[in-house]
């Protein structure tokens, strides 16, 4: 087979969402908006999440507010909240709306962070664990937190009543102990933690030298706030580049 013809091959065996998905930087926004309208909605809502905010928004900007809930609603909170930082001011408050009430609130209480701070970039859902539940039950909890909202599924972080962060334990170790021994046992305490008000430049730094897929973000009182992950730091270099 000639170079062409493989090369023709290939294309064939793209999907639609990746051939519109590698042409879109080189796409107008009136190309753009057609190529996501004819989109399966499967795969548009694929395209819509793998954009960043300012893409996210241009998009939503054609379409009716009604229309705009099924979309913004795909989101993570962190993700949501710098969507919501694209709009003009007046119009904020009503894309606020479009949300859940548990996502309303706790997108509202991201934004009160300054966007360049790691408040600005955290995901408040992560899996809580107690430090003096017993491993089987640990697995069993971090099963049904996992089908829900956390964004992490690498490490369950221990708080003690007043929310304030004990240890990490990942789920591997987890699932390599003996049933019967307590978090509190195999819980790791040499913590790498995140201020909230620290600066999304020194955040990046951090996980370039702790190499780490995620880092909890806490509170001057010790309670932790939520988690940054790796991907949220991978946007905020290609912004800053930009």
């Amino acid at each position: 087979m000639s170079e062409t013809a493989e090369n023709e091959s290939h294309q064939e065996e793209k999907s639609e969402f990746d051939r519109v998905h590698e042409a879109w930087p080189g796409l107008s926004h009136d190309d753009r908006l057609e190529a996501f309208r004819k989109l399966a909605r499967p795969d548009a809502e694929d395209l819509f999440l793998s954009l960043n905010a300012a893409d996210q928004f241009n998009l939503l900007q054609e379409f009716a507010w009604p229309d705009r809930r099924s979309w913004i609603r795909l989101l993570a909170p962190d993700d949501t909240a710098d969507l919501i930082q694209e709009f003009p001011m007046d119009e904020r408050v009503r894309a606020i709306s479009l949300l859940d009430p548990v996502t309303a609130k706790e997108v509202t209480a991201l934004l009160a962070y300054a966007e360049d701070e790691a408040g600005g970039l955290m995901n408040p859902h992560f899996i809580r664990l107690r430090a003096d539940v017993t491993v089987d039950v640990a697995i069993r909890y971090l099963r049904a937190q996992a089908r829900g909202t956390a964004e992490s599924i690498h490490y369950g972080y221990v708080l003690d009543p007043d929310q304030r962060l004990l240890g990490t334990v990942s789920f591997r170790e987890l699932l390599l102990e003996s049933p019967e021994k307590l978090v509190s046992e195999i819980m790791t305490t040499d913590l790498v933690t995140l201020p909230e008000q620290m600066d999304q430049e020194q955040v990046s730094r951090e996980f370039a030298k702790y190499d780490l897929a995620s880092l909890p973000v806490v509170d001057d009182q010790g309670r932790m706030k939520g988690i940054v992950t790796v991907d949220d730091v991978v946007d905020v270099v290609e912004e800053e580049a930009t």
